[in-house]
C-alpha cells in the first residue's frame, strides 16, 4: 500500500511541476512573445494531459481495483505520440537548423498518421483483431522509434557542436525519458502479442518517474532560458525609460524649461522632425520652430545634436557642437 501511495504522490508532484512550468512559460510569453515560449507552453500542456491519463489509469487499476478497458490503454500510444510531436516542435525552436527542417516535417507527419491510425483501429476494431495485426502494428512502432530518434539526435548533435550546454543536457534528458517511456509501452504491446501478459504492467507502473523528470527539467529550462531573460529585458527597458525621464526632468528643472518645452525636448530626443512634432502636438510648424529656438537658447546649444548630447549626459560634446 505504501508503494501505491508513494506513486500517487509522485503523480501529484508531476502535475504540480507541469502546472508550474506551464505558468512560467505563459508569463514569459506575455512579457516577450516568441515561438519558443509558445512551443514550451504547448509541450507542457501535453505533459499535463499524459500525466493525468497515466494517473487515472493507475488509480483505477491499483487503488479502486477497476481494471482499465484495453481500448483505453491503447489510447496511451496516441497520447505519447502526441507528446513526441510537441517535443519535436519544441526542439525546432530550441535549436533552429534549416538542414533538419525536412526531417522534422516528415517525422511530425508520420506521428500524425500514427495517432490517426491508432484512434481508428481502437474505435473500429475488436481487441482480438490487434493480435491478427501484430506484425503491422509492431512495424509502425519501430518506425516511430527510429524516426523520433533520428530527429532528436540531429538536434542534439547541433546543440553539442554549438556548445549550448543547457540546451544539450535538456534535450538529452527529455528525449531519453520519452524514448524510455515509449519503449515501456512497446514492451507491453510485445508481451501481449507473445502471450507474456504477466510482464505487461511491470514496465508501465513507474512511468510517472519519466514524467516527473521531464516536468522538472522543463520547469528549470523554461525559467532559466525563457522567463528570466524576458523578465530581465523588461526590467532593463523600464529602467532605461525611467532613467531617460529623470534626465529630462533634471534638465528642465535646471534650465527652467516650460512643460511645453519639455514635451518638445522628448520628441526631439525621439528623432522627430518639426513637421512630425507639429502633427503630434497639433501645432503649426512656425510655433514648433519658436519653441525649439527657445529650447536652444535656454540650453545654450545650437542644434538638436546638442540637445541630445545634453540629455545623454555628454556636456562636453554638447559644448563642442556649439563651436
Amino acid at each position: 500500500m505504501f508503494v501505491k501511495e508513494t506513486i500517487l504522490i509522485c503523480y501529484v508532484a508531476g502535475l504540480l511541476l507541469g502546472v508550474s512550468g506551464l505558468t512560467v512559460a505563459m508569463l514569459a510569453g506575455r512579457r516577450h512573445r516568441s515561438d519558443l515560449s509558445r512551443a514550451c507552453a504547448l509541450f507542457l500542456a501535453g505533459m499535463l494531459v499524459i500525466c493525468c491519463y497515466d494517473m487515472i489509469i493507475y488509480y483505477c487499476d491499483y487503488v479502486i481495483g477497476v481494471l482499465s478497458n484495453l481500448k483505453v490503454l491503447r489510447i496511451g500510444n496516441c497520447v505519447i505520440a502526441g507528446t513526441m510531436f510537441l517535443w519535436i516542435n519544441m526542439q525546432e525552436r530550441i535549436v533552429e537548423r534549416e538542414a533538419l527542417r525536412l526531417l522534422d516535417e516528415l517525422v511530425k507527419r508520420y506521428l500524425i498518421f500514427y495517432m490517426a491510425m491508432w484512434v481508428l483501429l481502437t474505435v473500429f476494431l475488436k481487441i482480438e483483431h490487434f493480435y491478427t495485426l501484430k506484425w503491422l502494428l509492431l512495424a509502425t512502432d519501430i518506425i516511430l522509434i527510429v524516426s523520433f530518434m533520428a530527429a532528436s539526435v540531429g538536434r542534439v548533435i547541433y546543440a553539442a557542436a554549438a556548445r549550448k550546454r543547457m540546451e544539450l543536457y535538456y534535450m538529452i534528458t527529455v528525449t531519453a525519458m520519452l524514448l524510455w517511456n515509449y519503449i515501456s509501452y512497446f514492451w507491453g504491446e510485445t508481451s501481449v502479442y507473445w502471450g507474456n501478459s504477466r510482464f505487461i504492467r511491470e514496465p508501465l507502473d513507474l512511468t510517472i518517474i519519466f514524467w516527473l523528470i521531464i516536468n522538472a527539467a522543463t520547469l528549470v529550462y523554461v525559467y532559466r532560458q525563457i522567463f528570466y531573460p524576458a523578465f530581465d529585458q523588461v526590467v532593463e527597458e523600464e529602467s532605461s525609460a525611467r532613467s531617460l525621464k529623470d534626465r529630462i526632468d533634471d534638465i528642465c528643472t535646471m534650465y527652467k524649461l516650460t512643460p511645453r518645452e519639455k514635451e518638445l525636448m522628448e520628441l526631439i530626443y525621439s528623432g522627430m522632425s518639426n513637421k512630425e512634432i507639429a502633427e503630434t502636438l497639433f501645432l503649426s510648424e512656425s510655433t514648433v520652430k519658436t519653441h525649439i529656438y527657445n529650447i536652444f537658447r535656454k540650453l545654450e546649444v545650437k542644434n538638436r545634436v546638442g540637445v541630445i548630447c545634453l540629455i545623454n549626459g555628454d556636456a562636453d560634446k554638447a559644448t563642442d557642437e556649439q563651436k
